[in-house]
């Protein structure tokens, strides 16, 4: 009788997970060197084929599982049906949380996808160890929560205190004597920066213009954040009198009302519109809300975005009831965008042109604040005598008529250069609306749609 071949069993394909906190970092045995090491012979000694190895740094297991790449990754190729067993050295290192151990368990069962311990034991196929597991991550989380509750009453004592729980404080503030104070070196950047985003609300304008003045780096996703962060009033968490504030409060509460105002609002539908927040509606000065509509091309569904005025369509007190198509309004926009900023540049050269009234020194202002400074670093004054010096100096900076500056139409043709077109024809979506959004700050609209296209400069 002929015999069947005997084949070997196939080999189970391993992840290696490894998972530290911060604070695990240097704890023996919770390195990153110490679990691969031990996970990678673990796997050699059982006959496991590595698929991965997985490492999630600096990240808490009581943060929900979905906040932590790697582990994220690996859950994609368990999907994917390229890992039979994930391997890690405690049960700590895959979760402290036990809704989340049931989210994961599942897709694992789905999979057939089993995990194991390299330094524990545990057994998931019987009644008595899957509720041994639950007792040992009921007790994991309660101590989690225990050490969290401890830090967060240190922390909130110490804000109530008005300490610093922080060493790395926000441009023009530092930690002095545990409390967060005005820096005087850099404190002049940051109240120019609101100063200047206040007047002109851009906060492109007023990187390039105050990084320029005060020769330094600026960027325009920290700019953005700078504008927004309470700290500079003086708040933090619950305590509205944390620390000095570097910028007055009612001055700080306009300036959110204009970042608002000029914000882009994100739908949850993942639809993209070109021109959000850029139309305004000549009649009333509402912006423009842009919709979608869809309509049967033979077998397809074509999609296409309009823009109609709010108070037209939904209260019928406004004249403009006409629709603007997004599609068409981008078309007329790029064909006609560098002859509207050609017409833009000579309204201004002829309003320029007209005779201006004597106007204050602004030189010699800028000037007497350097020199204000610089008293203050040397201690020649206090800083509430440099603060209300500054705040003197700096109404009449307010006041003062001054010479226009130049807007850099030069810099704004840079997006324009004669082949922008081809470029633009290979841009995403997001990235065509980013385009308008950094040379377009509105666009009126009359009755008819008649764009008047005002400029970012």
């Amino acid at each position: 009788m002929r015999k069947e071949p005997i084949y070997p069993p196939p080999v189970r394909r391993a992840a290696l997970y490894i998972r530290v906190s911060t604070e695990e970092q240097a704890k023996k045995g919770y390195s990153i060197p110490a679990q691969r090491e031990d996970l990678e012979e673990y796997a050699k000694v059982n006959g496991y084929a590595i698929a991965g190895v997985f490492i999630d740094e600096g990240k808490s297991a009581r943060k929900r599982y979905t906040a932590r790449p790697a582990f994220m990754e690996m859950m994609e190729k368990v999907k994917a049906g390229e890992i039979d067993v994930i391997l890690f050295i405690k049960l700590d290192r895959w979760f402290r949380n036990i809704a989340d151990y049931y989210e994961v368990q599942k897709i694992l069962d789905a999979h057939n996808v089993a995990w194991k311990t390299t330094q524990e034991h545990y057994d998931t196929e019987t009644t008595n160890g899957r509720l041994y597991i639950n007792i040992r991550l009921s007790v994991a989380q309660d101590e989690s929560d225990r050490d969290s509750d401890r830090i967060k009453f240190v922390f909130q004592n110490k804000v109530s205190r008005g300490e610093a729980i922080f060493g790395n404080p926000p441009l023009g503030l530092k930690v002095e004597d545990k409390h967060i104070v005005p820096d005087p070196e850099t404190a002049p950047i940051v109240r120019e920066l609101f100063h200047h985003y206040e007047i002109h609300r851009s906060i492109s304008r007023a990187v390039r213009e105050v990084g320029e003045q005060f020769n330094r780096v600026l960027w325009l996703d920290g700019t953005r954040r700078m504008l927004a962060n309470p700290l500079y009033k003086g708040v933090y968490r619950d305590n509205p009198a944390y620390c000095e504030p570097l910028i007055p409060p009612e001055k700080f509460d306009r300036v959110q009302e204009l970042l608002k105002a000029r914000s882009i609002r994100h739908n949850q539908t993942g639809r993209i519109y070109l021109f959000s927040g850029l139309l305004i509606c000549a009649e009333c000065g509402r912006k423009m809300a842009g919709r979608y509509a869809v309509t049967k091309r033979k077998e397809h569904n074509w999609e296409y975005h309009l823009y109609r005025c709010p108070t037209a369509m939904q209260y019928h007190r406004c004249p403009h009831r006409k629709e603007v198509n997004e599609e068409k309004l981008e078309a007329w926009l790029l064909e006609h965008i560098r002859s509207e900023l050609d017409a833009y540049q000579m309204q201004w050269e002829s309003a320029s042109a007209a005779p201006m009234r004597p106007k204050i020194d602004r030189a010699a202002i800028l000037r007497k604040l350097e020199k204000l400074k610089q008293l203050y670093i040397e201690d020649y004054i206090t800083l509430e005598e440099y603060q209300a010096d500054y705040e003197k100096y700096r109404e009449k900076l307010d006041i003062a008529q001054v010479e226009p500056r130049r807007p850099d139409f030069e810099h704004l043709r840079t997006y324009l250069h004669a082949d922008f077109q081809a470029a633009y024809s290979a841009m995403t979506p997001v990235q065509r609306r980013d385009f308008w959004h950094n040379i377009v700050k509105e666009i009126c609209l009359n009755t008819e749609n008649t764009p008047q296209i005002i400029f970012c400069l």
